[in-house]
């Protein structure tokens, strides 16, 4: 889950070195069954492109 918050904080800029095709991949493939519903839940939010208080969210909520 760690892993998770930390592509979604190179994603929204709170920590560097985003890959170009991070969040296209995380998007586009489905993920693994306990990283799924995350996928889902952003994918619902803001049409599969970034909703930053949702990722933001998110990744409180991974890290906690």
């Amino acid at each position: 889950m760690i892993d998770l918050a930390e592509m979604l904080e190179r994603f929204v800029g709170d920590a560097p070195n985003c890959g170009k095709w991070e969040w296209d991949n995380f998007t586009s493939v489905k993920a693994s069954p306990e990283l799924e519903p995350f996928r889902q839940r952003l994918l619902e939010q803001g049409d599969g492109w970034m909703d930053l208080d949702e990722i933001r969210g998110l990744i409180a909520e991974l890290k906690s």
